[in-house]
């Protein structure tokens, strides 16, 4: 049975991948002051290894209390406690290395974003931010999955999240996803295209993060598309088609705007959100918007769930190097819309 948050909203968020930049960059986010405050937060992972990272790495610990089990956990919100760890012991430290990911920090992983998530499910908490995993951890524990986004739908039983970069505040949908680029134009059909831009616009709709006085628009598949018409079927066959109809039942849609000006606008406030065509025009755009504040919020889970989208960077693992701007800027925006109302 959970535990009701009341006043408080708590963000849950487990530790991602051992061996990287995960516990590093959560102790340094949740030290970065006042003027970077988002609320309460419940950790979720090892606390040994999180006293060693903290040793090796000359970091204070900012927790202001742990606990073991929900139980305790309930006693300490009830107390008022803003920064709460959640010890998971799983970490067998006497084999554990910097920048080495195993199946011991896989199953780490695993066993702490499960109860990261059980958290949210029993009401102690209202929102997930992750920082990242490794895929080769992951495999070597026999989870046969290398994202978050296929991790979480498995435990909430839900198979079609929508993706969406937030970029300081510019909003980006991909049509396709992690597929490679010859796969993905196979996917710009009339039909795909119209569903992606219905989807869109229905939860934008539904959420009070976006501005519904602008329109949404859809990027072109070529370069300079206005000037190659004449031989550019995508253009002439797919998109404009598809975006003629998505108006034709009220839709509110611009486009296709050429790639090489559709980001500007965006960023400049003329959209209510951007529909890029593949994964890599929408990430490496969003990334060159603002490469520290660019996070990723996954649509459709019975909660918010806002992701670091990052290597675990174990090139820099166990160095003190790590930089925790874009895990602020997560929690950050994670606050921002639990506030105003989103749920997923």
């Amino acid at each position: 049975m959970g535990y009701p948050c009341g006043m408080k909203r708590y963000l849950a968020l487990p530790m991602g991948e051992a061996s990287g930049i995960g516990p590093e960059i959560i102790i340094r986010a949740l030290t970065s002051g006042k003027d970077n405050w988002y609320g309460p937060v419940i950790v979720v992972g090892d606390r040994a290894l999180f006293r060693r990272t903290s040793l090796d790495l000359h970091l204070p610990l900012p927790f202001t209390s742990y606990v073991t089990n929900d139980e305790e956990l309930g006693s300490e919100m009830v107390a008022g406690e803003d920064l709460i760890f959640y010890d998971i012991p799983c970490i067998d430290l006497e084999s554990f290395s910097y920048a080495s990911p195993s199946a011991n920090t896989g199953r780490a992983v695993y066993e702490t974003t499960l109860k990261a998530v059980s958290l949210i499910q029993n009401s102690y908490a209202s929102a997930l931010v992750t920082v990242p995993l490794d895929a080769r951890a992951l495999s070597a524990a026999g989870i046969e999955t290398n994202r978050y986004e296929s991790l979480v739908s498995r435990l909430v039983g839900s198979v079609r999240s929508m993706g969406m970069l937030d970029a300081g505040g510019v909003k980006i949908f991909s049509h396709s996803h992690y597929i490679p680029l010859r796969q993905a134009l196979d996917l710009v059909t009339p039909e795909a295209i119209l569903d992606t831009i219905i989807r869109v616009d229905s939860l934008t709709q539904e959420q009070q993060v976006f501005n519904l006085d602008k329109p949404l628009a859809i990027a072109s598949v070529n370069p300079h598309y206005s000037d190659s018409l004449g031989w550019d079927r995508e253009e002439r066959e797919v998109l404009i088609p598809s975006v003629e109809k998505a108006r034709s039942i009220g839709i509110d849609i611009v486009g296709p705007v050429s790639g090489d000006v559709l980001m500007h606008r965006a960023a400049r406030g003329d959209y209510r959100a951007v529909i890029a065509l593949f994964y890599d025009q929408a990430h490496i755009a969003a990334m060159s918007l603002d490469y520290d504040r660019t996070v990723t919020i996954d649509w459709g889970w019975p909660f918010l769930a806002v992701r670091v989208d990052r290597s675990a960077r174990m090139e820099q693992a166990g160095r003190g190097v790590a930089r925790a701007e874009t895990l602020i800027q997560a929690l950050s925006v994670a606050r921002d819309y639990i506030t105003k109302g989103v749920v997923s």
